[in-house]
């Protein structure tokens, strides 16, 4: 007999105690995050204006879900900080960590039967430094493999065909991440992240640059920038070699003309800042003058690779700038709104960035873009934020894929002032 499949309501929005959208479903509902089939929603006037009854379908809900955070976001926020995760990279074919350890294991010894992994060295490793191979957890694989390295030095494992340290083993893991970061840049009509920017850019000159935070460490922002035809200002010099200084992201860019007869200053359109939280695959530091550069094919890329010493490695710079300035524009007190696109909310250091800014800046206003949001088994801090969500109209959060969202952002305008909240979510 087969086992019948349970139904659940899920949000699919929500904006404060006035304002949420559920959706009755079975998991099969949702496709790659997007909702193509339900049984119920509500609210949900069923009947039209003629009085017949309409059937609730996830048309209808996603109709209603965009046509609510079109109106969010059709007044312009005076300051607009987008923070980007993993989400957003992973709808161009970018991975998720799940799919990275599978991908790490498959560099080593392994036999697959159907599909499925039956043998390999990764678990011969896990078992030999006492680490939990079940949980496919890389980050924690990595932080375990330094923390042996630290406590009882590069000790030599024996694989099914090899001997190797831990070193190499977290070498190869490293290596693995990076080319898998190195993400093509997507057809232009499949290309979210210039879709996005395209419309935020649309700002006036006066308003102030558009700033955005991403985790990841491929070049797509900036491959949409060019696509786009936008100019980033990204804390390197326009010098070569581009070196890094922080100083570069208090420059901007203004057209003079000989015959105005004010001098004033005209900021030209299209200029963002990005600001790259974890490091990028085109940096490098040189080890001969200590400063970072851009390199078209560097030997070693600088980035804060998943393991728990990444906080200790934000500490350094040119990372330790970019989390001061992501920290500076969350205070700002005026009208600021933080747009976080498939961010889990896994970051220790970027979560009490965010948390400090709700209970301290009155004026901050956050969205949280993500398919899963409402997902029981996020992190403590998505959790909590939901629960703020619900009582409070200064978070919405919507169920939608990077790539929809992009492609349904509106033009944007102004909103009314709201009343203070607080939240307080401890991370482990």
């Amino acid at each position: 007999m087969a086992e019948e499949v349970v139904e659940n309501w899920t949000h699919i929005l929500i904006n404060g105690k006035s304002k949420k959208l559920e959706v009755k479903v079975k998991p099969s509902d949702f496709n790659k995050g997007r909702l193509e089939n339900l049984s119920e929603i509500r609210p949900f006037n069923n009947k039209d204006s003629e009085g017949n009854e309409i059937k609730p379908t996830a048309e209808i809900a996603n109709f209603e879900k965009r046509k609510f955070y079109k109106a969010f976001f059709q007044k312009p926020f005076k300051n607009l900080v987008l923070l980007s995760g993993a989400g957003s990279s992973m709808d161009v074919g970018g991975k998720s960590m799940y799919q990275l350890w599978i991908i790490a294991e498959r560099k080593f010894h392994f036999e697959e039967k159907e599909s499925k992994i039956e043998n390999s060295d990764f678990k011969d490793l896990c078992s030999t430094i006492n680490f939990d191979y079940e949980s496919k957890n890389l980050e924690a694989l990595l932080s375990h493999i330094e923390g042996v390295i630290k406590f009882s030095g590069d000790t030599e494992i024996e694989l099914k065909e090899s001997k190797k340290n831990l070193s190499e083993i977290k070498k190869i893991i490293f290596e693995t991440i990076k080319e898998e970061c190195t993400i093509d840049t997507p057809p232009k009509e499949a290309f979210p992240h210039k879709v996005l920017l395209e419309k935020i850019l649309q700002r006036k000159q006066t308003s102030p640059r558009v700033k955005v935070f991403t985790l990841n460490y491929d070049l797509l922002f900036e491959d949409a920038a060019t696509e786009a035809n936008a100019i980033v200002i990204d804390g390197f010099s326009y010098t070569f070699p581009r070196t890094f200084s922080g100083r570069y992201f208090d420059y901007d860019i203004v057209q003079r003309e000989g015959s105005k007869l004010k001098e004033e200053d005209n900021f030209i359109q299209r200029v963002f800042h990005l600001h790259k939280l974890h490091g990028s695959i085109n940096w490098e530091r040189n080890k001969e003058k200590g400063s970072v550069e851009i390199k078209e094919f560097p030997k070693e890329p600088l980035m804060v690779y998943p393991r728990e010493a990444k906080y200790e490695d934000s500490y350094e710079q040119p990372f330790f700038e970019m989390m001061a300035r992501f920290q500076r524009n969350l205070r700002l007190n005026d009208d600021t709104l933080l747009v976080c696109l498939g961010y889990s909310f896994n970051d220790k250091h970027i979560n009490a960035a965010i948390e400090e800014a709700f209970n301290q800046n009155p004026s901050f206003r956050m969205a949280v873009i993500d398919p899963f949001f409402d997902n029981p088994n996020g992190s403590k801090l998505l959790i909590e934020l939901k629960k703020t969500a619900l009582e409070s109209e200064r978070i919405l959060m919507v169920s939608e894929t990077f790539t929809d969202f992009a492609s349904h952002f509106p033009e944007i305008q102004t909103y009314d002032d709201i009343k203070q909240v607080t939240i307080n979510s401890k991370n482990d």
